[in-house]
């Protein structure tokens, strides 16, 4: 998807939180919390793994299967749909999560984003039109983005704070695992079986993930008076107005450079509304007595900095998976296949580099130079990239990703319990689901902004091609998917060629290192806050199952077990 301050009841809302700089129950930095977990805590974690494992393939799992469906559906004019129609949903749906799960408990929302899931794998492997395509893959989003972000909340909701980072660690090694085969399991089935079985293996894997939540999954939750005034406490306008306006932004940056130039009023247009619309959205939550995105989540200089640097390290995630297969494509002759497993390295450690972090947070009690740590790794990293020509060597290149994989590792599983460490328990839920959201927003973004600098610069050296026919194919953006066929050139344009991509590229890793900087210069801005290791939350797990789950019904929610 860790709060510091006294929590507030679940049956009073108030506009204003209580001051975030009250810590409460902190213990000496240096003393590591002790909790023991019973069975039922362990079905839980591991339904909760299976969950995030699935919503991450998905992911990924089209991206070789993409060129297919769009032949077999006659979708190749909705090609940038069928593609991002899941981001779309996912990213734009993970706020109004985060308010729903305050008031109707985690269960009941984590339930419906498993069936929506569901059906959206249904909808879309028994698609007989892009259309239909697009709407499951659309209805998947709405659960896979609720999925993703829910994993986080009950995790924080199991645990003390400083325990979260080591049990956050171990779900995103479920999630980059799941990442990491996706593309491999979806050439699979698309060569020995059909495109189809990439959507369809999620329904009995899901069957298993909502038996598990369904029969374990008993978290306490204070209950509503009533189901209308249950109701009646969703922000229904900031969440219109948030998802119009998010949903408005990636418009313009998905068809940007792809179906519209971007000086093209349809990439401007959307672009400026979902801008205002976001602007629009703050001012309205400043005013709502229940809001989906409080502002006092970024009150505190810590939760603000931290948040901030979330986008940061989940853009450059992201740019690091965009852009080196272009590098190796282009400058290394690698075909598809090779660029996606060469790519290996960083995400084979930024795995364990996150479950270190997460430990060594749980033993120390320091958030601070993790990030440090992380953010200069990277920064090195990018200055390294920045380096690599035709005649990089293998070990180098290899050994640039590991530092990639350690640098974005650190930040990654530890941002979240510094953001929760000044923020009350009472605001688990929606600075959850902020921090999932600001993740899903600079992924984007990481996509956007390294082919931006990479397309301006190609455009801006072409003139060093001699042929003319190889400059119409890298101008206005064609360069990164014209990119396989490079090394079919030969002589000077071939050499011109590649001195146009690794120039191009060399400006981008070097646009990398400056956010990356700029990630380490703002945890200069954290201030240190004792992590409790006691869990004060109404939303653990129950002692026993409620007679039902029902709001209306006039009991009080048992106290939170660990034990199962």
């Amino acid at each position: 998807m860790e709060k510091d301050a006294v929590p507030v009841p679940a049956d009073t809302h108030p506009a204003v939180a209580p001051p975030a700089t009250e810590p409460a129950a902190a213990v000496p930095t240096g003393q590591p919390p002790s909790n023991a977990k019973g069975l039922r805590f362990w079905l839980v974690f591991v339904g909760l793994c299976l969950a995030g494992f699935l919503a991450a393939m998905d992911s990924t799992i089209i991206f070789t299967a993409l060129p297919t469906i769009a032949s077999d559906l006659g979708g190749s004019a909705d090609y940038v749909w069928l593609g991002n129609a899941y981001v779309f949903a996912s990213t734009a749906i993970q706020p109004l999560y985060g308010q729903l799960s305050n008031i109707f408990g985690r269960r009941y929302p984590m339930i419906v984003s498993v069936l929506l899931f569901v059906l959206g794998s249904g909808i879309a492997g028994g698609a007989n039109s892009s259309a239909m395509f697009i709407a499951g893959r659309l209805v998947q989003g709405l659960g896979g983005g609720g999925t993703i972000m829910l994993i986080d909340l009950i995790v924080c909701d199991l645990l003390p704070l400083r325990e979260r980072s080591t049990y956050l660690g171990a779900v995103l090694g479920a999630c980059a695992v799941a990442t990491l085969i996706g593309p491999v399991v979806g050439g699979a089935l698309v060569s020995r079986a059909s495109w189809r079985w990439a959507f369809w293996i999620n329904l009995p894997l899901s069957a298993l993930t909502l038996a598990v939540i369904v029969l374990f999954l008993r978290v306490s939750w204070k209950r509503s008076p009533s189901w209308m005034h249950a109701l009646a406490r969703i922000d229904y306008l900031g969440n219109t107005i948030f998802v119009g306006s998010i949903t408005s932004i990636l418009i313009g940056l998905v068809q940007a450079g792809v179906v519209y130039p971007w000086g093209a009023w349809q990439t401007i247009l959307p672009l400026v509304i979902g801008f205002v619309g976001w602007a629009v959205f703050f001012v309205q939550q400043a005013h709502c007595p229940e809001p989906t995105m409080p502002l006092r989540l970024f009150a505190h200089r810590t939760s603000a900095s931290v948040s901030l640097q979330n986008f940061v390290v989940s853009m450059l995630l992201q740019w690091c998976v965009y852009v080196l297969p272009l590098y190796f494509q282009s400058q290394l002759a690698a075909s598809a296949l090779d660029s996606g497993l060469w790519i290996l390295p960083i995400n084979a450690f930024m795995i364990p580099s996150g479950a270190v972090a997460g430990a060594i947070l749980t033993k120390i009690g320091r958030y601070k130079p993790l990030h440090w740590i992380g953010f200069g790794v990277l920064a090195i990293s990018c200055g390294l990239f920045s380096t690599m020509s035709p005649s990089t060597k293998t070990v180098a290149w290899a050994w640039f990703q590991i530092l990639a994989g350690i640098g974005i590792g650190f930040p990654l599983t530890t941002q979240l319990p510094a953001i929760q460490a000044v923020l009350p328990e009472s605001d688990t839920a929606i600075s959850t689901s902020t921090y999932s959201f600001i993740r899903s927003f600079g992924f984007v973004w990481g996509a956007t902004i390294p082919s931006i600098i990479f397309n301006s610069r190609v455009d801006a050296t072409l003139g060093s091609v001699d042929d003319d026919q190889v400059r119409a194919s890298l101008a206005n953006g064609l360069a990164y998917s014209y990119a396989l066929q490079v090394r079919h050139l030969t002589g000077s344009v071939l050499d011109q060629t590649l001195e146009v991509y690794r120039g191009a590229m060399q400006v981008v890793w070097l646009a990398g290192l400056g956010f990356a900087l700029f990630g380490f210069l703002l945890v200069f801005v954290e201030k240190h806050v004792d992590m409790r290791v006691t869990l004060e939350t109404e939303f653990g797990l129950e002692e026993t199952p409620h007679r039902g789950d029902k709001p209306g019904e006039d009991e009080e929610a048992v106290k939170p077990n660990l034990s199962g």
